[in-house]
């Protein structure tokens, strides 16, 4: 859905590549950063990285697109649409109650024994219990069905984090903190878009990209750390648990862009 692709006059296929202007390219640090967190969809449409707008705009097509994938028809609701996934309103809250909850255990686990030991489910599972009946009261009517549908996030975390693991995406005794990620990248392409559909100028879409940047530093340090956060967004939002092609593509832009000499990543450091 969001990896949709336009089809260049010139190559029929022009997505899977790295690709960076030679000319024209933003220079601004912090630009680059943002622009860096959108890195993923720009591999997949085949896009150049480090430009907030299209050499060759498509005003139509892109504002087609805007309205059919994300509902979104001028200025106003670019703007509102960047905003909510900054915030991270896009996707479903319950990623961010189950894998807060987690945080929050390893938080309290440091100062015991048990340091350093993985959360297990049935920890994890109490603890979002506990919180909720904190939340909500023990009687309240959505208690039940909020519940079980947070135990199902968390079980749908941990099978694709252990398949993660499997693939060498993540390190053995490593948990993916956030899934901010994949509504940040969302955020990069966003900001972009919004422009070559002439519902932003150049200097709105660059302040969002040092906002996103900024966010994206914050909350995960290094690339690696960011690039996990996106890709269990992503599978959560559309794979169903099938490790199918939602997956593949993702990982292999993972291990691409984590590795790869001429990768956005190696260009500007994620850190401040």
């Amino acid at each position: 859905m969001f990896g949709f692709l336009r089809k260049s006059p010139i190559f029929p296929w022009a997505g899977n590549r790295l690709r960076s202007a030679r000319s024209g390219g933003e220079t601004d640090q912090a630009v680059l950063r943002g622009l860096a967190c959108g890195a993923h969809l720009k591999y997949a449409n085949g896009d150049p990285w480090n430009t907030v707008a299209d050499p060759r705009p498509a005003p139509k097509w892109e504002r087609t697109r805007l309205k059919t994938m994300w509902g979104v028809t001028d200025a106003h609701q670019w703007h509102e649409m960047v905003q909510e996934l900054i915030d991270g309103q896009v996707s479903t809250p319950m990623w961010d109650m189950a894998m807060g909850a987690r945080a929050a255990l390893l938080v309290r686990q440091e100062v015991t024994p048990a340091a350093g030991q993985p959360i297990s489910e049935q920890a994890w599972n109490d603890a979002v219990g506990q919180w909720l009946v904190n939340q909500l009261g023990p009687r309240h009517p959505e208690l039940k069905e909020t519940s079980a549908a947070l135990r199902e996030t968390i079980g749908r975390i941990l099978r694709y984090e252990t398949h993660f693991r499997e693939d060498g995406l993540l390190a053995p005794d490593a948990h993916i903190r956030r899934a901010l990620a994949w509504d940040l990248g969302r955020a990069a392409n966003m900001a972009c878009w919004g422009v070559d559909a002439g519902f932003a100028r150049p200097d709105e879409a660059r302040e969002a990209l040092r906002v996103i940047g900024a966010a994206a530093a914050e909350e995960y340090g290094n690339w690696t750390n960011f690039s996990l956060g996106y890709v269990l967004g992503r599978c959560l939002h559309f794979d169903e648990d099938t490790f199918g092609s939602w997956y593949r593509e993702v990982r292999d832009s993972h291990r691409l862009l984590t590795t790869d000499s001429k990768s956005p990543w190696v260009a500007v450091a994620l850190g401040r």
